[in-house]
Order: C-alpha cells, then sequence, then structure tokens
C-alpha cells in the first residue's frame, strides 16, 4: 500500500521522493501518486493522480511564488500560439501547499526521449516544430530559460510545450535558441541549417550561430560537472572530514553502498585486472552489472604531498566522463567516486565504473580475419578526435590500450589527462599529441589507413603525420 502523507511530512523531506504515496488534502478528496515525475524536496513535486476520474499531472508547490510563475508561464505560452496541456484546476491549501493539475497527455514521450531513440531525419520534423514554437515564444517576448529536450511532449503526433514556471521575459533570443541546440550532442550540429528556418525571426549567420551552440554546450557541460559533484536530483554527495562521495543515485543500492563505504574490502574480495604503481584495477561482481574498481595510489611521502591539494585523478575521471558522455563519445559509465581526505588534503581515490566486456583497439584490429577494417570505425575514430577539436578538448594519452571495442562502439577509457582548452594554441599543440599517439598504435596498411581518415584534421592542424616506425 502507498504511504499516507500529509503535506506537512510532504514538505519537510530532504531526500527525493521515489515511492508512491497518497496525499491528505484537508477538504478535498485524497490524491493518490501514480508516478512521481520529478521531487525538489523542500520546493515542488510533480506527480500523476486521478482527479474527477481523469488522470491528470499534479504539480504541487511549497511557495506561492512557484505557483504564480507556473500559472503566469502557462498563459503566456498559451498567448503565443504555443499548444500546452490546459489547466484543470488550482488550490491554495491552509498548510502552504500551492496546486495546479493540468491534462494528463497519455502515450506522450519527451523530446528528450524521441532524440535518443529516433533517427535524424524521423527526429527533424519534431525539432522543427520545437524551434518554430520557441520562435513563437520570443515574438512575443518571452523565453524558456531553461530550454531543454524535456520541456516538450509529443503526444498523437503533436507536440506540445511545458514548464509555465521556466517562461520569463525575452533576454537574448539567440542564445536562448543556442541553449536549446546545446541539449544535443555535437553530431547534430548539421541539423541547424535543416530548421532554423522555422524560427520565423532574425536569422543569426550559420556558421556564427554554430560557434554560439558550442558555447552553449559548453556551459551546459560544465553546469552538468558543478551538480555531479553535490546532492541533487541525479546525484547523493556524503561529505565529512574522512572522505568525499558522490554516487549516481540510479545506481545507489545496499551493495553499491557498502562497497563505496569499505572500497579496500571490495578490492581484496575482487578479480585483478591491473596491480600498477600508479593505479589498481579490479572487477567486482554486481547484480544488475559487473563493476570496476579504480584505485588511484599514492606511491610516496612526496607524490602524498604533490598530491594532496590538488582535485585527484579519480575526480578527474568521474567529470570527464560526464563531459564526454555530454559529448556524444562513448566512456563506460561513471558510478561514484571516493576520495579518503585529511580535512582538506586528499589522499587516495577511487572511481567506480560500469566493466565493459570489449577488447582493446589494438588487440580488436589485429584479430579481425580479413584484415579489412570496417568503415563504421574510421568513421568514428574521425568522429571522436573532430568532436575533441571543435569541443576544445583533448585526451592526453590516446594509446590504443584506451580505447576498448564493445559491439560496434569505441569506448574511451582512462580519462585521468582529460583536459578542456581555453587558448586555440594549447588546443592543437594538445591534440596534435593526441593523434600523433594514436597512430604510433599502428603501422603498415593499418598506419595508412588511419592517416588518410585523420589528414583533414591534420591539414586544420597544419600538420604532417609521419609513420615513426618506417
Amino acid at each position: 500500500m502507498p504511504e499516507l502523507l500529509s503535506l506537512k511530512q510532504l514538505k519537510a523531506m530532504n531526500e527525493p521522493l521515489h515511492e508512491l504515496f497518497e496525499l491528505e488534502v484537508p477538504g478535498r478528496e485524497r490524491l493518490v501518486c501514480k508516478e512521481i515525475f520529478r521531487h525538489l524536496p523542500g520546493k515542488r513535486i510533480a506527480f500523476r493522480s486521478i482527479w474527477g476520474g481523469a488522470e491528470v499531472l499534479v504539480k504541487l508547490f511549497f511557495r506561492k511564488k512557484d505557483l504564480d510563475m507556473e500559472q503566469v508561464g502557462l498563459r503566456a505560452i498559451q498567448d503565443s500560439g504555443v499548444p500546452c496541456p490546459k489547466k484543470i484546476w488550482g488550490m491554495v491549501d491552509n498548510e502552504g501547499g500551492y496546486f495546479i493539475a493540468t491534462e494528463f497527455l497519455k502515450d506522450s514521450k519527451t523530446l528528450s526521449s524521441c532524440y535518443q531513440t529516433f533517427t535524424k531525419k524521423k527526429l527533424i520534423p519534431i525539432i522543427n516544430d520545437a524551434v518554430k514554437f520557441i520562435g513563437l515564444l520570443h515574438t512575443n517576448g518571452w523565453i524558456q530559460k531553461d530550454v531543454h529536450l524535456d520541456n516538450f511532449l509529443i503526444s498523437q503526433d503533436k507536440i506540445y510545450m511545458i514548464d509555465g514556471g521556466g517562461i520569463g521575459s525575452l533576454k537574448n533570443p539567440i542564445e536562448n535558441l543556442a541553449l536549446f541546440f546545446a541539449q544535443m550532442t555535437p553530431d547534430y550540429d548539421d541539423m541547424v541549417t535543416k530548421v532554423i528556418f522555422s524560427y520565423g525571426r532574425d536569422l543569426p549567420e550559420i556558421q556564427d550561430f554554430i560557434v554560439k551552440i558550442r558555447n552553449m554546450r559548453e556551459l551546459r557541460i560544465k553546469h552538468f560537472i558543478t551538480k555531479s559533484m553535490r546532492s541533487c536530483t541525479q546525484f547523493k554527495v556524503i561529505k565529512t572530514n574522512d572522505f568525499f562521495i558522490a554516487v549516481k543515485r540510479k545506481f545507489l543500492t545496499e551493495k553499491l553502498s557498502q562497497l563505496i563505504n569499505e572500497p579496500e574490502v571490495a578490492i581484496g574480495q575482487s578479480r585483478f585486472l591491473k596491480r600498477g604503481n600508479s593505479a589498481t584495477v579490479v572487477k567486482v561482481q554486481n547484480n544488475d552489472f559487473d563493476l570496476i574498481i579504480k584505485r588511484y595510489n599514492i606511491k610516496d611521502f612526496r607524490h602524498r604531498v604533490s598530491r594532496c591539494w590538488r582535485p585527484s585523478r579519480a575526480s578527474i575521471s568521474w567529470q570527464g566522463a560526464h563531459r564526454l558522455t555530454l559529448l556524444g563519445i562513448a566512456t563506460p559509465q561513471p558510478v561514484a567516486i571516493r576520495e579518503n581526505r585529511n580535512g582538506r588534503l586528499r589522499q587516495e581515490a577511487y572511481l567506480i565504473t560500469e566493466f565493459l566486456d570489449g577488447k582493446n583497439l589494438q588487440r580488436w584490429v589485429l584479430a579481425l580475419s580479413t584484415g579489412q577494417i570496417p568503415s563504421w570505425l574510421g568513421k568514428e575514430i574521425f568522429r571522436i578526435f573532430d568532436t575533441f577539436l571543435n569541443s576544445k578538448v583533448s585526451h592526453g594519452d590516446m594509446k590504443a590500450s584506451n580505447l576498448i571495442v564493445f559491439g560496434k562502439t569505441l569506448f574511451i577509457i582512462d580519462l585521468d589527462t582529460l583536459q578542456w582548452h581555453s587558448s586555440e594554441e594549447s588546443l592543437n599543440q594538445a591534440i596534435t599529441r593526441d593523434i600523433e599517439r594514436f597512430m604510433e598504435n599502428w603501422q603498415g596498411s593499418t598506419w595508412v589507413y588511419f592517416r588518410d581518415i585523420l589528414k583533414p584534421l591534420a591539414n586544420k592542424l597544419n600538420i604532417t603525420l609521419k609513420n615513426k616506425k618506417v
């Protein structure tokens, strides 16, 4: 049975609620939660419920100003000629609950889920409509301040805009439009030319606009990385004088909690994959999927002193994994990090990721029965380096053992030297080193193949690739 809660209990919660519940509303019929969409403790919760025999989306706010913003925003969306779910009822409770219920769009999908599953060709008409709606808002003096793909729903082949609370007065419209495109990975930047004319206002010059999208994407990435180091809807962070822990909530189980709290016990009971001087790597069996624990070792007193003030290599890898994911580059899912600390001084650090049962790229290429490198791999190598260059990112150690083939996907690992560059000069130097290090893995016809694949980027960087093994 769902737990029966009062408004006071719901308001007092410190952690996001994940279990279904029933809500007592004095003087009203009891609200039965069928599905929780989002809970920001102490601020608001959005959930699916039944009212008058029909499904509704209920938003419960604990501050009146948030309800006011939601209602003003919904009116702004409607007045701009943009479809949005209809308001069914609103209510203010004496215990400090501010309710608004809108129609629930059955069988709806977010634009985010369509983006993850649809082909580009199928996605273009939907993005076209979303861009049109953003233009209508802008024309009428409004913007969706934190515009993202989850703010659009598709139901029965019709697209709707949601989240009235995110509507604000028009400011920097082109940046706002760029922020929308920045929600997608760089692979989708070429879609801009196909949909931008739906905007219907003064159009930016395409190349300048692409640069603006990349800038907004970098701001978004930095914001997400910051979130990954504090408690929020997606992450749980525990910080004491003795340790710092960050973990993705969706992976959090009793077993994972035990592993994070006692990593040395888990390491001692697991299969060693690497016993290195700088790092120890083990494979841990897990119920849903196996895990990797990578302990970044402290070699000696001198090394301890040099590392204690700097961000740990686990932290750099954790943040780098999120960066690569947002750039559309495959890397094992980061699950958690732990830094042992003495006050503000960092000590040993641990990174926990999913385990991939793949082969490193060099072994995989050598094992090809035909000796013919598949075209998908060449395209992927070019895409990775092209994304690095356009996103101002370098890896720092592009040896073949840091590239893992799993299925028809190429994953990048060992991210503790991953770096974002603010200077074009340092970026070009770092990308050049990455490409040259990658080419050192190969010889003969394989070297020639990858040289031809990367030649356009080498020309951009004004470098000549030379086979050092000849």
